[in-house]
Protein backbone atom coordinates (compact mmCIF):
# COMPACT_ATOMS: atom_id res chain seq x y z
CA UNK A 1 0.00 0.00 0.00
CA UNK A 2 2.68 2.04 1.10
CA UNK A 3 4.23 1.55 -3.01
CA UNK A 4 0.96 2.27 -4.05
CA UNK A 5 0.89 5.79 -1.66
CA UNK A 6 4.69 6.59 -3.36
CA UNK A 7 3.88 6.38 -6.98
CA UNK A 8 1.33 8.30 -6.68
CA UNK A 9 2.73 11.11 -4.63
CA UNK A 10 5.40 11.21 -7.24
CA UNK A 11 2.96 11.04 -10.12
CA UNK A 12 1.24 14.04 -8.42
CA UNK A 13 4.75 15.93 -8.50
CA UNK A 14 5.69 15.57 -11.65
CA UNK A 15 2.23 16.52 -13.40
CA UNK A 16 2.81 19.55 -10.90
CA UNK A 17 5.84 20.14 -12.16
CA UNK A 18 5.40 20.11 -15.68
CA UNK A 19 2.32 22.28 -14.92
CA UNK A 20 4.73 24.95 -14.45
CA UNK A 21 6.88 24.31 -17.30
CA UNK A 22 4.17 25.01 -19.32
CA UNK A 23 2.45 28.11 -17.23
CA UNK A 24 1.21 31.09 -18.84
CA UNK A 25 0.39 33.45 -16.06
CA UNK A 26 2.47 34.68 -13.58
CA UNK A 27 2.16 36.63 -10.23
CA UNK A 28 4.10 39.96 -11.91
CA UNK A 29 4.21 40.98 -8.02
CA UNK A 30 6.48 38.11 -7.37
CA UNK A 31 7.72 37.97 -10.77
CA UNK A 32 9.60 40.53 -12.92
CA UNK A 33 10.90 40.23 -16.73
CA UNK A 34 12.71 42.40 -19.24
CA UNK A 35 12.92 41.01 -22.42
CA UNK A 36 13.27 41.88 -26.21
CA UNK A 37 9.88 42.70 -27.69
CA UNK A 38 11.21 41.04 -31.68
CA UNK A 39 13.62 37.61 -31.65
CA UNK A 40 14.80 38.11 -35.60
CA UNK A 41 14.67 41.37 -37.18
CA UNK A 42 15.99 42.74 -40.85
CA UNK A 43 17.03 45.88 -42.05
CA UNK A 44 18.57 47.14 -45.72
CA UNK A 45 21.51 48.64 -44.95
CA UNK A 46 19.89 52.17 -46.39
CA UNK A 47 17.91 52.40 -43.96
CA UNK A 48 19.47 55.27 -41.69
CA UNK A 49 20.64 56.84 -44.88
CA UNK A 50 16.85 56.79 -46.10
CA UNK A 51 15.11 57.63 -42.86
CA UNK A 52 17.42 60.09 -41.85
CA UNK A 53 17.45 58.42 -37.73
CA UNK A 54 19.00 55.60 -36.23
CA UNK A 55 16.78 51.97 -36.06
CA UNK A 56 15.20 51.61 -32.79
CA UNK A 57 15.33 48.61 -30.85
CA UNK A 58 12.69 47.92 -28.24
CA UNK A 59 12.81 46.35 -24.62
CA UNK A 60 9.51 45.27 -23.06
CA UNK A 61 9.41 45.20 -18.91
CA UNK A 62 6.45 42.53 -17.31
CA UNK A 63 5.68 42.38 -13.88
CA UNK A 64 4.04 45.11 -11.15
CA UNK A 65 4.31 48.74 -11.63
CA UNK A 66 7.34 49.93 -10.76
CA UNK A 67 7.92 53.40 -9.49
CA UNK A 68 11.37 54.04 -10.45
CA UNK A 69 13.42 54.12 -13.21
CA UNK A 70 15.93 51.44 -14.15
CA UNK A 71 18.01 50.59 -16.40
CA UNK A 72 19.21 47.98 -18.73
CA UNK A 73 22.46 46.71 -20.39
CA UNK A 74 22.89 45.07 -23.24
CA UNK A 75 25.91 43.56 -25.19
CA UNK A 76 26.21 43.92 -29.32
CA UNK A 77 28.15 41.48 -31.09
CA UNK A 78 28.93 42.15 -34.80
CA UNK A 79 28.81 38.69 -37.02
CA UNK A 80 30.90 39.29 -40.44
CA UNK A 81 29.72 43.00 -39.80
CA UNK A 82 32.28 45.91 -38.66
CA UNK A 83 31.63 48.81 -36.18
CA UNK A 84 32.14 52.13 -38.17
CA UNK A 85 31.74 50.90 -41.46
CA UNK A 86 28.30 48.42 -41.35
CA UNK A 87 26.61 50.01 -38.05
CA UNK A 88 27.21 52.34 -35.61
CA UNK A 89 25.68 52.23 -31.72
CA UNK A 90 26.04 55.49 -29.13
CA UNK A 91 25.21 53.61 -26.22
CA UNK A 92 24.83 50.23 -24.72
CA UNK A 93 22.40 51.15 -21.74
CA UNK A 94 18.72 52.20 -22.55
CA UNK A 95 16.54 53.51 -19.57
CA UNK A 96 12.77 51.93 -18.54
CA UNK A 97 10.96 55.13 -17.16
CA UNK A 98 9.22 54.22 -14.13
CA UNK A 99 5.38 52.79 -15.01
CA UNK A 100 6.47 52.54 -18.45
CA UNK A 101 6.07 48.70 -19.97
CA UNK A 102 8.55 49.17 -23.18
CA UNK A 103 11.58 51.21 -22.88
CA UNK A 104 13.60 53.73 -24.77
CA UNK A 105 14.86 53.12 -28.05
CA UNK A 106 18.46 51.15 -28.07
CA UNK A 107 19.39 53.27 -31.59
CA UNK A 108 21.44 51.21 -34.02
CA UNK A 109 22.75 53.51 -36.97
CA UNK A 110 23.14 51.55 -40.20
CA UNK A 111 25.75 52.77 -42.77
CA UNK A 112 24.95 52.50 -46.27
CA UNK A 113 28.65 52.17 -47.04
CA UNK A 114 28.38 51.47 -50.85
CA UNK A 115 30.14 47.78 -50.35
CA UNK A 116 29.45 44.47 -52.21
CA UNK A 117 29.48 42.07 -49.25
CA UNK A 118 29.45 38.40 -50.47
CA UNK A 119 28.65 37.67 -46.41
CA UNK A 120 25.60 37.95 -44.73
CA UNK A 121 26.13 40.64 -42.06
CA UNK A 122 24.17 40.62 -38.23
CA UNK A 123 24.21 42.06 -34.81
CA UNK A 124 23.52 39.92 -32.00
CA UNK A 125 22.28 42.19 -29.09
CA UNK A 126 22.04 39.72 -25.85
CA UNK A 127 20.72 41.87 -22.38
CA UNK A 128 23.85 41.43 -19.89
CA UNK A 129 21.99 43.09 -16.87
CA UNK A 130 19.37 45.15 -15.09
CA UNK A 131 20.21 48.17 -13.07
CA UNK A 132 17.18 46.68 -10.69
CA UNK A 133 18.31 42.97 -8.97
CA UNK A 134 14.83 41.93 -8.18
CA UNK A 135 14.21 41.77 -12.20
CA UNK A 136 15.02 38.62 -14.28
CA UNK A 137 16.41 38.51 -17.68
CA UNK A 138 14.29 36.83 -20.34
CA UNK A 139 10.25 36.51 -20.10
CA UNK A 140 9.22 32.92 -18.19
CA UNK A 141 10.01 31.45 -14.97
CA UNK A 142 11.49 28.33 -16.50
CA UNK A 143 13.68 28.69 -20.50
CA UNK A 144 13.37 32.20 -20.35
CA UNK A 145 12.65 33.51 -24.25
CA UNK A 146 13.61 36.94 -25.98
CA UNK A 147 17.18 36.84 -24.27
CA UNK A 148 18.64 38.10 -27.15
CA UNK A 149 18.23 39.63 -30.37
CA UNK A 150 19.60 39.04 -34.35
CA UNK A 151 19.59 41.92 -36.56
CA UNK A 152 19.81 40.79 -40.11
CA UNK A 153 21.45 43.52 -41.92
CA UNK A 154 20.71 43.43 -46.01
CA UNK A 155 23.54 44.57 -49.03
CA UNK A 156 21.76 46.74 -51.66
CA UNK A 157 25.05 46.58 -53.25
CA UNK A 158 25.58 44.48 -56.88
CA UNK A 159 28.46 42.98 -57.30
CA UNK A 160 29.95 44.39 -60.62
CA UNK A 161 33.00 46.44 -61.18
CA UNK A 162 34.40 49.32 -63.21
CA UNK A 163 34.99 47.13 -66.16
CA UNK A 164 31.04 47.37 -66.68
CA UNK A 165 31.78 50.42 -68.39
CA UNK A 166 34.45 48.56 -70.75
CA UNK A 167 31.83 48.28 -73.49
CA UNK A 168 30.88 49.53 -77.47
CA UNK A 169 27.53 50.15 -76.47
CA UNK A 170 26.85 53.06 -73.67
CA UNK A 171 24.18 55.42 -74.53
CA UNK A 172 24.87 59.20 -74.22
CA UNK A 173 22.17 61.19 -72.55
CA UNK A 174 23.27 63.92 -75.52
CA UNK A 175 21.63 62.79 -78.28
CA UNK A 176 20.66 59.31 -77.33
CA UNK A 177 24.04 58.21 -79.13
CA UNK A 178 25.75 55.20 -78.70
CA UNK A 179 29.67 55.32 -77.94
CA UNK A 180 32.24 53.08 -76.71
CA UNK A 181 33.76 52.66 -73.95
CA UNK A 182 37.39 51.29 -72.89
CA UNK A 183 38.43 51.25 -69.13
CA UNK A 184 42.09 51.02 -68.28
CA UNK A 185 42.81 50.59 -64.36
CA UNK A 186 39.71 52.95 -62.77
CA UNK A 187 39.82 55.53 -65.94
CA UNK A 188 37.31 55.12 -68.92
CA UNK A 189 38.16 56.27 -72.44
CA UNK A 190 34.28 57.06 -74.16
CA UNK A 191 34.58 57.89 -77.89
CA UNK A 192 31.70 58.36 -80.15
CA UNK A 193 29.05 61.30 -80.13
CA UNK A 194 29.63 62.95 -76.86
CA UNK A 195 27.93 65.82 -76.92
CA UNK A 196 25.02 65.50 -79.73
CA UNK A 197 27.09 67.20 -82.65
CA UNK A 198 27.07 64.86 -85.66
CA UNK A 199 29.88 66.70 -87.36
CA UNK A 200 32.04 65.36 -84.27
CA UNK A 201 31.04 61.86 -84.12
CA UNK A 202 34.43 60.54 -82.89
CA UNK A 203 35.07 63.20 -79.97
CA UNK A 204 36.76 61.65 -77.00
CA UNK A 205 37.09 61.82 -73.11
CA UNK A 206 38.90 60.05 -70.33
CA UNK A 207 36.95 60.00 -66.70
CA UNK A 208 38.96 59.06 -63.49
CA UNK A 209 36.40 56.90 -61.63
CA UNK A 210 36.89 56.88 -57.75
CA UNK A 211 35.05 54.91 -55.25
CA UNK A 212 33.42 57.12 -52.08
CA UNK A 213 35.28 54.00 -50.10
CA UNK A 214 38.28 51.53 -50.97
CA UNK A 215 36.38 48.97 -53.11
CA UNK A 216 32.65 50.99 -52.90
CA UNK A 217 30.82 50.78 -56.10
CA UNK A 218 29.75 54.68 -56.18
CA UNK A 219 32.20 57.89 -56.00
CA UNK A 220 33.27 60.80 -58.30
CA UNK A 221 33.67 61.27 -62.01
CA UNK A 222 36.41 63.11 -63.20
CA UNK A 223 38.58 64.62 -65.63
CA UNK A 224 40.79 67.31 -66.25
CA UNK A 225 40.55 69.39 -69.49
CA UNK A 226 40.83 67.00 -71.78
CA UNK A 227 41.93 67.30 -75.85
CA UNK A 228 39.30 65.98 -77.52
CA UNK A 229 39.91 65.74 -80.58
CA UNK A 230 39.56 67.24 -84.73
CA UNK A 231 35.69 67.24 -86.19
CA UNK A 232 34.96 66.87 -89.73
CA UNK A 233 35.32 71.15 -90.51
CA UNK A 234 38.88 70.83 -89.00
CA UNK A 235 38.24 72.56 -85.73
CA UNK A 236 40.23 71.04 -82.50
CA UNK A 237 38.10 70.68 -79.38
CA UNK A 238 38.61 70.46 -75.64
CA UNK A 239 36.40 69.43 -73.03
CA UNK A 240 36.74 70.70 -69.73
CA UNK A 241 34.60 69.92 -66.22
CA UNK A 242 32.16 71.75 -65.22
CA UNK A 243 31.02 70.66 -61.46
CA UNK A 244 30.89 67.35 -59.68
CA UNK A 245 30.84 64.33 -61.74
CA UNK A 246 29.33 61.02 -59.82
CA UNK A 247 28.90 57.62 -61.13
CA UNK A 248 27.26 54.43 -59.88
CA UNK A 249 28.24 51.01 -60.97
CA UNK A 250 24.86 49.19 -59.64
CA UNK A 251 22.91 51.31 -62.09
CA UNK A 252 25.84 51.69 -64.94
CA UNK A 253 25.47 55.12 -64.74
CA UNK A 254 28.78 57.68 -65.44
CA UNK A 255 27.18 62.21 -64.71
CA UNK A 256 29.42 64.44 -66.18
CA UNK A 257 28.45 68.28 -67.08
CA UNK A 258 31.01 69.13 -69.63
CA UNK A 259 31.92 72.88 -71.29
CA UNK A 260 32.62 72.43 -74.62
CA UNK A 261 35.53 74.71 -76.22
CA UNK A 262 37.09 74.81 -79.71
CA UNK A 263 40.13 76.44 -80.58
CA UNK A 264 39.94 79.55 -82.60
CA UNK A 265 43.04 82.16 -83.72
CA UNK A 266 45.23 80.32 -81.30
CA UNK A 267 42.63 80.98 -78.11
CA UNK A 268 40.07 78.45 -76.61
CA UNK A 269 36.57 79.85 -77.13
CA UNK A 270 33.71 78.86 -74.45
CA UNK A 271 30.98 77.40 -76.68
CA UNK A 272 28.36 75.58 -74.64
CA UNK A 273 27.84 73.20 -71.88
CA UNK A 274 26.33 69.69 -72.59
CA UNK A 275 24.90 67.77 -69.36
CA UNK A 276 25.85 64.14 -70.01
CA UNK A 277 24.61 60.80 -68.47
CA UNK A 278 26.61 57.81 -69.95
CA UNK A 279 25.21 54.51 -69.59
CA UNK A 280 24.81 51.05 -70.10
CA UNK A 281 21.89 50.05 -71.94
Amino acid sequence: MKTIYSLIFILMALISFGCEEDVSHYDFEQYKFVSFIASDITVPETYSTDSGVAYPIYLRYDGSVLEEDFNVTVNVTANNAQIGIDYDVASTTVVFKAGEIRSEPLLINIVDNLLNSDQDRSLTIDIVSASNPLIDIGVGIVNQSNKSVTMNITDDECSETISIFDAPNLISSAGNHTVAGAVADNVVTLTGDLIDYGTFPNAQLGIALTPTVEGGTAGTATFSNYPAGTDNDGYVYEFRQNGQGTYNICTGEILVSIDVYYESGGSWVFWYTSQNIFSIP
